[in-house]
């Protein structure tokens, strides 16, 4: 990512723009694996959990059903991109989300990285388009069960939430990265009084010094004179 400022190991980077990043590409860790693999199956199964209404709709034909489902999956798919493309995956799941159910899991993942990794502004203007996409979802596929209100209600929470919950993560990431950074200004700041105190007392023996041989040479010369 363009503009990263570095950070220390295990800590986040943070761009002039006020974005957070992950600092120069490294190889993946066996953490970043794990992260992904859980968030994939996470997004999977939420979908899947959720589905079962929208699965014994008589409305739906099987081979909307198999499309939907093939669209969950690209989308989960899509949650290993989330990192690098945090925007661009959040809103690509918009609009296929009025299509597919199976959408909704890697959606709410792909707002909260969003959240995770971006300024205020930008996850307003991508939750704005998220919701924007509510009206044409109650159009296209209503809930076989709640009421298009509450139904929009519902979808509403379940993408606020993981919004909240990003922006609450990406908070406590800045204030680690803030306190690591305090942490190494106080280091430096301490090594350098040291440093000026040793030199102030190697410079106070080195007068010392000079005092004592410049007032022994004076004795020495009146000796000799003498």
């Amino acid at each position: 990512m363009d503009g990263i400022h570095p950070a220390r190991p295990g800590l986040p980077a943070t761009a002039p723009d006020g974005s957070v990043g992950r600092g120069p590409r490294t190889r993946r860790s066996a953490r970043d694996w794990a992260v992904d693999i859980s968030a994939f199956l996470l997004a999977a199964a939420f979908s899947v959990l959720t589905s079962e209404a929208y699965v014994n709709d008589p409305r739906l034909s099987e081979d909307a059903l198999a499309l939907d489902q093939i669209l969950g999956a690209l989308a989960c798919c899509a949650l290993w991109l989330r990192k690098r493309w945090p925007v661009g995956v959040a809103l690509a799941c918009a609009p296929v989300s009025v299509f597919s159910h199976f959408v909704s899991g890697p959606q709410m993942f792909a707002l909260f990285s969003l959240a995770v990794h971006r300024r205020l502004r930008t996850v307003a203007l991508v939750l704005a388009a998220t919701f924007a996409a509510g009206p044409f979802q109650q159009w296209v596929r209503p809930d076989p069960e709640l009421s298009p209100a509450l139904s929009f209600l519902v979808g509403g929470l379940l993408l606020v939430a993981p919004v909240g919950w990003g922006m609450f993560v990406r908070s406590r990431r800045q204030l680690v990265a803030s306190l690591e950074e305090r942490a190494v200004r106080a280091e430096t700041e301490a090594a350098l009084r040291a440093e000026q105190a040793q030199r102030a007392a190697r410079e106070a023996i080195a007068r010392e010094m000079h005092d004592v041989l410049a007032h022994r040479l004076s004795l020495l010369s009146v000796h000799a004179g003498a």
